[in-house]
């Protein structure tokens, strides 16, 4: 995700993809297992770099 950015890409992990769909279309080998999808690519004109969050405060309980 650095990298992409450092050639001013922007890029996001996607989560919850068909793990053995990835294995098989990329003809992985028994050992190698896809933990994380990353799609990288030109930003959309436009879009800001950090979405609104909410504070942590109001979705984090310390205990």
């Amino acid at each position: 995700m650095y990298a992409a950015r450092s050639l001013g890409l922007g890029s996001t992990p996607m989560i919850g993809f068909d793990a053995d769909a990835v294995h098989h279309e990329f003809g992985l080998g028994e050992e190698e297992v896809p933990v994380m999808l990353l799609s990288v690519g030109v930003e959309r004109q436009g879009n800001w770099a950090q979405k609104p969050r909410r504070p942590v405060a109001d979705v984090l309980d310390l205990v």
